[in-house]
């Protein structure tokens, strides 16, 4: 099975004073010793981590390198290609959903053959399925 990881969810992971870190990293932590899940991310998060993580939190930029870095070797950063944008564009156009980076990062997911989309984003969780990948939150 492949999980992909929305980047609220991995911000969970690497931030713990987030509000929702406590749901994410139980859940996380039950699911990532299965050696039939392979988990995935978005490599297009790595710099919305930094800079969240360094001008937002305030984190140092060293810790937070080494942090993503280990996030790196158990979660699998999956990189974005130019049909993720035009998958994105039609659907976008189509009126599937109404944001477009979530869109771009669907559709890699899609593409990367993701089971799963795991997500806190509410406007995500409406969505149930997307291309017949399951989209769901952390249930603990």
């Amino acid at each position: 099975m492949k999980i992909f990881l929305d980047a609220n969810i991995c911000l969970d992971l690497l931030d713990s004073k987030r509000a929702t870190s406590s749901v994410s990293i139980e859940w996380y932590m039950q699911h990532k010793d299965d050696a039939s899940i392979s988990f995935y991310f978005s490599s297009d998060f790595i710099t919305t981590f930094y800079y969240i993580l360094t001008e937002k939190r305030k984190y140092r930029a060293s810790e937070v390198i080494a942090t993503i870095e280990a996030l790196s070797f158990e979660i699998i950063p999956f990189y974005l290609a130019h049909n993720d944008f035009i998958d994105a564009k039609n659907d976008f156009l189509d009126e599937v959903f109404n944001d477009f980076e979530d869109l771009m990062v669907l559709n890699s997911a899609v593409r990367c053959g993701c089971d799963s989309f795991i997500t806190n984003d509410k406007k995500l969780l409406e969505l149930r399925e997307f291309k017949k990948m399951k989209v769901r939150g952390v249930i603990v």
